[in-house]
């Protein structure tokens, strides 16, 4: 059996011995002990001292890879060295601060008027990757974006606001509206709604036993305006400026700045690599339901279809896959982000001053 120290019999006579001889030979200690002689110089235990030794220890998994990172963040100028205090040392943490200030400081308060998006950075797309040293690598980052819940926001009145002012209109707001978000996010619109219907039918028809079933009509629901080309840019910069009706013009010339937004930067094309990441999941849910009215069929068929939207995990609305090496890798990331930023303040408030949404909030 292990000691902690060895010990042997002692006579007391001898310790009595001691101890007078002691008394007499030994001075007093600062202390004011005398020393007794019982145990010699440099035997038995030593009592540790826990001066200047952290009482906490923290581990978290990745943590050598989410502190490379960190420092890109540094590089950039995201993130700030003072809030690794802050961030109590903790790597995660301390990138988390530095995203939301960013995000803070790109219309992150407009945005979550109408929209709930989560940002995520991970070097890893797999939630269920677990123990892989390629974790700790940061060559390869990726940040996406991801609904939490969708978006709501009702266009029959805008439509009808601009159709007495020219029949065009309302198919060119259309177009400027739902392209620019869509190029950064999903938008579940008519459109879906039409492929769901043109889906059902083409099961039903498949299945020689199944009895005829009534399925919505949205073609027929459809606005016709809707239906109708839309105007050129050409065509439509000149008549912005003939646009009497205030709210009609704000409306048009904020579906321009919106398109404009939307195009500053190219969405970046998703490689092969990652592409067999997401093999398993399912398609992107939806950021933002657009329905002409409340509870129309478009908005009946996206409760249908959110009942099997989660069945597998979906897939980000968006992934940007960049370098976390360096500083300059972070900033290029950073600027696309800002562009998906740019496009969804610019939306909020498109869709704050359209009529018929100002009771939704």
């Amino acid at each position: 059996m292990p000691r902690l120290a060895t010990s042997s019999r002692v006579d007391p006579r001898r310790v009595k011995r001691g101890l007078v001889s002691s008394e007499r030979k030994a001075p007093f200690g600062a202390t004011g002990l005398a020393s007794t002689g019982l145990m010699p110089e440099g035997c038995g235990l030593t009592i540790p001292r826990l001066d200047g030794v952290p009482p906490v220890h923290q581990l978290w998994q990745g943590e050598q890879a989410a502190a490379r990172l960190a420092h890109s963040f540094v590089a950039a100028d995201i993130a700030h060295v003072e809030d690794w205090t802050t961030a109590n040392h903790n790597p995660f943490q301390f990138l988390k601060t530095a995203l939301e200030g960013w995000l803070n400081g790109h219309a992150a308060t407009a945005i979550r008027e109408h929209f709930s998006l989560d940002v995520l950075i991970t070097t890893s797309l797999d939630q269920d990757l677990v123990g892989d040293a390629q974790l700790n690598d940061v060559s390869k980052v990726f940040l996406t974006v991801a609904p939490d819940s969708a978006g709501y926001v009702i266009l029959g009145p805008s439509l009808r606001l601009l159709e007495s002012i020219h029949p065009r209109l309302p198919a060119t707001f259309l177009y400027l509206f739902l392209g620019a978000l869509n190029r950064w996010v999903r938008v579940y619109d008519y459109r879906d709604a039409l492929d769901r219907v043109e889906r059902l039918r083409e099961w039903y028809d498949s299945d020689p036993e199944c009895d005829e079933v009534a399925l919505p009509d949205i073609e027929g629901y459809l606005p016709k305006a809707a239906k109708r080309k839309p105007l050129s840019r050409r065509t439509l910069a000149v008549m912005r400026g003939e646009i009497k009706d205030p709210l009609a013009r704000q409306l048009m010339e904020l579906a321009i700045e919106l398109d404009c937004v939307s195009c500053r930067n190219k969405r970046p094309e998703m490689d092969s690599e990652t592409s067999d990441l997401l093999i398993d999941c399912g398609e992107p849910v939806p950021a933002l339901l657009a329905v002409f009215e409340r509870s129309d069929p478009v908005e009946g068929c996206f409760d249908e279809d959110c009942q099997s939207m989660l069945e597998v995990t979906p897939s980000p609305n968006f992934i940007l896959p960049f370098s976390g090496e360096t500083g300059d890798g972070v900033v290029g990331a950073l600027a696309v982000l800002g562009t998906v930023c740019q496009t969804l303040s610019v939306a909020s408030s498109l869709m704050t001053i359209m009529p018929g949404n100002d009771r939704l909030h």
